[in-house]
């Protein structure tokens, strides 16, 4: 049988591994509570997002987006002199066209509000977007793309100059 001092020893490190297992229990229920906070915020996020994407009686079906007077000024400069070849292209890709024009547009935005504007960059992102134009010529979309990138630069120091 175990003696008196046996028992207390026994009883003390029964009580040090129930104390361990109440941190430890702590510890996960810490975890939990933030685990249920993260998935109660995606669960409300993913609410407010189909809330504002469910179509309303009154509402347009599609989003209205605003453009900055800065975006207009380079989709009209992007296209410039591309109408016949965007009038000759076929219904399906008139609105990839469209579409993949605004993101250069809204990429050259954020590249032109910049101190230092990378040209290279500027005629990679025009040449990326022109090359959706079947048959064209490699050469024509080299110059439109300087063209195009000059005529970026161009308005965007008569902008600072107060010339626009």
């Amino acid at each position: 049988m175990p003696s008196g001092a046996d028992k207390a020893k026994a009883t003390k490190i029964n009580s040090d591994a129930v104390g361990s297992e109440q941190v430890v229990e702590q510890e996960l229920t810490q975890e939990q509570v933030a685990e249920k906070a993260v998935q109660e915020k995606q669960s409300e996020a993913a609410a407010t997002a189909a809330v504002q994407a469910a179509p309303t009686d009154n509402a347009p079906a599609a989003p209205v987006v605003t453009k900055s007077e800065e975006l207009i000024d380079i989709e009209k400069i992007l296209s410039t002199g591309i109408e016949d070849l965007y009038k000759e292209l076929p219904d399906n890709r008139k609105q990839e066209f469209r579409d993949k024009g605004e993101e250069t547009a809204r990429a050259i935005e954020v590249l032109m509000r910049s101190a230092k504007v990378k040209i290279g960059k500027v005629v990679k992102l025009i040449a990326d977007w022109l090359k959706m134009i079947p048959g064209v010529n490699k050469f024509f979309l080299e110059q439109e793309s300087k063209i195009k990138a000059d005529n970026l630069l161009q308005h965007k120091k008569d902008k600072e100059e107060g010339k626009v």
